[in-house]
């Protein structure tokens, strides 16, 4: 039987058409009526089937022992009853719909009276993107993908789309659109595009001077602003620009000339523009680019649904809401008594790894997730949930367009139901009774003012729908370039930086498991110049250790000819060598995005 929902992995969404056989999945098609996909969906989503019943969590466990529904719920609610609402978190995640969402975030409000309450991908990964956007026009979201039809050149900063969003780079690629990437820790043009390298960390710098630039071969605006841009940006001349990020300058007269020569420009931003100290800065800059440039923005965020759960972590119900802890806050600065961890992994996920688990060692974590992970092994109470493929709702992709989810397969009781049945342990007049996922989604539109005018009808039907897009307002946000993350010295002579492969998403719980992507992916270990390589007397699969000021890892080094001379790199996937321990706990201190893409380190061969 054949059955149509979306892909469970990347901001695209893309329609997917899946067979099953005896409530497994066998084979994952193509759906060729879809508007994002086109009809070619990527490897990741297509290999679903021989990854998605492997590593999955069965059985409800309280301190890793089976229990039973009943159970597992009893103890979470005597362990937990009597905490204060500054002593309980939620997260909300992008791996799960809009009504499981709501739900979370209905539930921490109305029984533990809490605020507490953060999305975990958006915070990590894009919370200074919603923020920029909103400061800028208003609106946290503008994406149109399939506006790449009505662009001529994209300026694509801190991303590999080709990886991370290949349904979206291949339609780049469809429309010959030039392509110029910035980057910091990539280098070398292909016929598909051309490469400029940067230092890490001076995105802000070069994005004021190409303002800077742009504006003495008369770029004009009368939006809100632009005299104190003007004003702002006209110290970082091409002297000065240049030696902050390390371009040669007839490679920067060249990058200016074609942002210049482009009648209609794109700019496409991810995680490498975000995770930095400074990632609001960086935004505001490329907006403000995106602005005098009347370039059109693409975002596609990072997991499915990270825009919903965005969407509706902002939300808050609390009827005495105060402003509520963060995931940074909740877990590291101050750890709470009890946390409620969903799908998301923040032993893998969160900076200095090592710490995190030293911090929540006094906490009492129930986690409820669909796949094993790090975190589901160390928490008192585990409680399995279908993922997407086994529940009915609606995801917001990365361009604000909402899709129906329709159940794939039987995985048992939804996450929903689960809290809903947690709720009646609670000596209050309140509970969440809700007959199915249709209803609270009804609810929630009333709640979020973006979704007000959706249809409901028409989205169970199968038809996509689009949150409110409307520019409240559109003013420039002037930044001054503060300086690098991090620099090396003669003690951390290297810098560290982490990206994606094509062939792993996110934490790796599921894509791990498909033979298919096991081998199209890189080697586990670090990564470095070949000249840094010979150096350091080095070939490939050489032990090395990579030391930064908090901890050290030991695993293999490779050559690789795509990164600078003085950087390193490893995959943010990698399970063996969980990258992110060697990462400070060092965050942006108005979006609270760590920084995850600069590190200082040293190298020793074994």
């Amino acid at each position: 039987m054949d059955k149509e929902s979306s892909c469970i992995y990347c901001g695209c969404a893309c329609r997917l058409k899946y067979e099953v056989t005896d409530n497994n999945i066998t084979k994952v098609g193509a759906v060729k009526t879809d508007d994002v996909s086109e009809g070619a969906p990527c490897i990741k989503g297509l290999t679903i089937h021989e990854a998605y019943n492997k590593n999955k969590i069965e059985t409800p466990l309280i301190n890793g022992k089976k229990a039973t529904i009943k159970q597992a719920l009893d103890y979470i609610y005597k362990n937990t009853k009597e905490l204060a609402p500054s002593e309980v978190f939620f997260n909300i995640s992008g791996k799960i719909t809009n009504e499981n969402n709501y739900l979370i975030q209905k539930f921490a409000n109305t029984f533990y009276n809490t605020s507490n309450v953060d999305s975990c991908c958006g915070r990590l990964c894009h919370n200074a993107t919603v923020q920029g956007m909103k400061n800028v026009y208003g609106t946290p979201n503008l994406t149109v993908m399939n506006d790449v039809k009505l662009i001529d050149t994209i300026l694509i900063i801190g991303s590999e789309p080709d990886k991370s969003y290949p349904v979206f780079y291949n339609k780049l690629i469809r429309n010959k659109t030039k392509i110029i990437r910035v980057h910091s820790f990539i280098k070398g043009c292909s016929k598909l595009e051309c490469v400029i390298t940067i230092k890490p960390g001076s995105e802000t710098c070069l994005l004021n001077g190409l303002i800077n630039e742009l504006i003495r071969k008369k770029y004009k605006s009368s939006i809100d602003g632009f005299e104190l841009l003007k004003k702002t940006v006209s110290s970082y001349n091409n002297s000065f620009v240049c030696r902050i990020t390390g371009l040669d300058k007839k490679d920067y007269k060249n990058l200016i000339t074609q942002i210049h020569k482009s009648k209609r420009l794109g700019v496409f931003h991810g995680m490498g523009l975000t995770q930095h100290l400074n990632s609001l800065e960086n935004i505001h800059s490329l907006l403000n680019l995106v602005l005098l440039t009347n370039a059109r923005i693409f975002s596609l965020r990072g997991e499915i649904n990270v825009q919903g759960a965005g969407d509706i972590s902002v939300t808050d119900l609390n009827s005495n809401p105060q402003k509520g802890l963060n995931i940074i806050e909740a877990l590291m600065l101050s750890p709470v008594k009890a946390a409620f961890i969903t799908e998301f992994n923040p032993l893998k996920s969160m900076p200095d790894t090592e710490q995190l688990k030293n911090k929540l060692k006094k906490t009492f974590i129930t986690y409820f997730g669909s796949h094993k992970n790090e975190m589901s092994k160390r928490a008192n109470v585990v409680i399995p949930i279908p993922s997407m493929l086994g529940c009915e709702g609606t995801i917001t992709n990365g361009e604000r367009r909402i899709r129906k989810v329709n159940r794939v397969i039987n995985e048992g009781v939804e996450l929903w139901q689960v809290l809903s049945e947690l709720s009646k342990r609670f000596k209050k007049s309140k509970k969440l009774n809700y007959k199915n996922t249709k209803e609270i989604f009804n609810e929630l539109k009333k709640t979020i003012t973006d979704y007000n005018q959706v249809n409901t009808e028409t989205i169970w039907q199968g038809t996509d729908a689009w949150t409110s897009k409307a520019i409240n307002h559109e003013r420039f946000m002037p930044e001054q370039f503060d300086g690098l993350d991090q620099s090396t010295s003669a003690k951390y002579p290297f810098l560290l930086t982490t990206y994606r492969s094509k062939a792993s998403f996110l934490g790796d719980e599921i894509t791990g498991n498909s033979e298919t992507l096991k081998g199209m992916r890189e080697k586990s270990g670090f990564y470095l110049n070949k000249q840094d390589m010979n150096s350091l007397g080095l070939t490939d699969g050489n032990q090395i250790t990579v030391e930064s000021t908090i901890n050290a890892i030991t695993a293999r080094a490779y050559t690789s000819d795509r990164l600078p001379k003085g950087i390193i790199g490893a995959l943010i996937h990698d399970s063996e060598i969980i990258i992110n321990k060697i990462f400070p706990l060092q965050f942006d201190e108005e979006s609270f995005t760590p920084n995850f893409k600069s590190v200082a380190v040293k190298i020793k061969k074994i």
